[in-house]
């Protein structure tokens, strides 16, 4: 709650979700709590609850400002960020829905992703590009029509869903959250008009998806395979590659000698672990923290 700038509103408490036994709610945010060991803790914002965030949290005045207090927070206690969803609001008719439909059936688009899917419903039509199962994905639909307002009314919304590694990445771009928005798009979707070459990467944009990005440089939140080692990934790698050895090595040894020859191994110890090591003991520093905080309340 601190970090978030609402240690002051009025939480109510709740039963948790996903393994965890308690939760703390105010207007659409709920930060989970009480679980595993192994679990943390879990702060989950919706739309409704992002709002919430920028009206009434003490981080600062400007918005811009309390996204960044929060997105170097998420940073610096090396918090894992699981999913982020970006979203620009088009009211002026900057996007026809008629347009990207069909240019969507078309192929007129370059995209990072060759999956693309359109949902047409009682509550509008909804253009998907990226697969629901990739860490980055663009959807666009009718807002005005999923909310029911006046038929009068144009609002279209352009969505960014990042996940995981890609949500974390579009934190550390130091541009105001407009403008990563819009690099970010460009880089993974274009619109483009057919032209004599053979490289469709060349065609030139169309006017309204460079209306929409306006005058944004791609952005690349992409991370090369092995460039981050986490902990999930030390685990599964332990457990699935050396599981069965260590396994073995115990039920022979025992837990106490087979721990003196790990101590005792030749082999030079990787930094990349050490670095892991201090990671861990950062985030239980950091969720001792909270846990305090919580209790203090």
């Amino acid at each position: 709650m601190q970090a978030l700038g609402l240690t002051h509103v009025p939480w109510s408490e709740a039963k948790g979700a996903r393994g965890y036994q308690d939760r703390k709610y105010f207007s659409a945010i709920s930060i989970h709590y009480n679980g595993r060991d192994d679990m943390g803790v879990w702060v989950e914002m919706s739309g409704q609850g992002c709002r919430t965030f920028e009206s009434l949290s003490t981080l600062s005045e400007d918005n811009e400002q309390k996204w960044a207090s929060l997105f170097s927070f998420i940073r610096e206690n090396n918090l894992n960020l699981t999913r982020l969803d970006v979203a620009y609001d088009d009211h002026t008719g900057v996007l026809d829905l008629g347009d990207l439909v069909r240019d969507t059936q078309t192929g007129m688009y370059i995209s990072k992703s060759d999956y693309w899917e359109l949902v047409l419903s009682s509550k509008g039509t909804t253009i998907q590009i990226g697969s629901p199962q990739s860490k980055v994905l663009i959807r666009i639909y009718d807002k005005a029509r999923e909310r029911n307002c006046d038929p009068d009314e144009h609002w279209i919304r352009c969505e960014l869903q990042l996940r995981d590694d890609r949500a974390s990445q579009f934190t550390k771009i130091n541009l105001p959250i407009g403008e990563a928005f819009s690099g970010v798009i460009l880089n993974y979707l274009r619109y483009v008009e057919p032209a004599d070459d053979a490289n469709k990467w060349r065609w030139p944009m169309t006017d309204y998806w460079m209306r929409f990005i306006e005058d944004a440089q791609r952005i690349s939140i992409y991370c090369a395979p092995g460039m981050i080692y986490n902990e999930e990934r030390c685990r599964k790698y332990v457990i699935n590659q050396a599981g069965n050895a260590i396994d073995a090595l115990i039920r022979m040894y025992g837990v106490d000698d087979f721990m003196e020859l790990l101590s005792s191994r030749q082999t030079k110890q990787n930094p990349k672990y050490d670095m892991l090591v201090k990671e861990h003991q950062a985030k239980l520093d950091a969720f001792a923290r909270r846990v305090k905080n919580i209790m203090d309340l």
